[in-house]
């Protein structure tokens, strides 16, 4: 605090502040968290020993990760599974299951190539109806069709084994929905995705076009209640993303989450 009252007083005139009470109440602080602080690492691999079911999970997005994302459009951090075993503490054989959340259509925040984006009426279509705006900054995230090169990406590099789709209601009212299931560069085909910002800035989408439906499905909980358009489209990308879509959301509520 010598150093900091110094800067206090040359650079904004304010009085000296005494460390002693900061210091008190930082210290009760610490001593209540204290009960809730450990070794994690020994704590996780001492549960997997002991047969416990354990749930990890992550944040953001595989096309963020530092390392396999679209750099220099990243976090900084390991976001994709293969963080896990690092930011955890854990061997990677902890882990048996991984289940990737995934929109029923695309979307991206700031800047970065985005193929499938959809900026006109539909795009923003989406963008209303997801309510795709940033949390704090209401920022307006950029909306698109189903990108499945990317998906089936993130899919093979996380050893995704289940899919939990969301915001399916959120497409509802469009006469036809677009899935994007491969690229093409210089009006050749692209075998694979390429998470290299150069290369994505060229690809031009290959579509598959898809019946829409008109019913509004927030209020469905059951698989077989969805409209045949809704489960046809479902399935369809269940296919193109190589993993079994076993969850689909219709809306914000628990009952909403329709398991297959």
């Amino acid at each position: 605090m010598a150093d900091r009252n110094t800067v206090f007083k040359a650079l904004y005139g304010v009085d000296a502040v005494a460390w002693e009470p900061i210091f008190e109440q930082y210290r009760q602080y610490g001593r209540r968290i204290a009960p809730y602080v450990d070794d994690v690492g020994h704590l996780l691999i001492g549960y997997a020993k002991a047969g416990k079911r354990i749930v990890f999970e992550g944040a953001h997005a595989v096309l963020l990760d530092v390392d396999h994302g679209t750099y220099p459009y990243v976090t900084s951090s390991s976001c994709s599974a293969l963080g896990l075993y690092t930011g955890a503490g854990v061997p990677p054989t902890t882990v048996r299951n991984f289940i990737g959340i995934m929109k029923a259509y695309s979307t991206r925040v700031g800047g970065g190539p985005f193929p499938t984006e959809q900026d006109n009426e539909t795009g923003q279509y989406i963008r209303e109806r997801g309510n795709e705006y940033g949390t704090t900054t209401r920022r307006p995230r950029r909306c698109g069709w189903f990108d499945a090169m990317a998906v089936r990406y993130s899919v093979e590099l996380c050893g995704i084994t289940h899919v939990a789709l969301t915001l399916l209601d959120v497409l509802s009212g469009l006469d036809e929905v677009k899935v994007c299931t491969g690229y093409t560069v210089g009006g050749k085909p692209q075998d694979y995705f390429r998470a290299d910002m150069d290369t994505l800035a060229e690809v031009e989408p290959v579509y598959e076009t898809l019946a829409g439906w008109k019913e509004e499905i927030s209020a469905v909980r059951s698989w077989d209640a969805l409209p045949k358009a809704a489960r046809d489209y479902v399935l369809a990308l269940e296919k193109l993303v190589g993993a079994p879509i076993r969850m689909v959301s219709v809306g914000p509520e628990r009952t909403a989450t329709l398991v297959r």
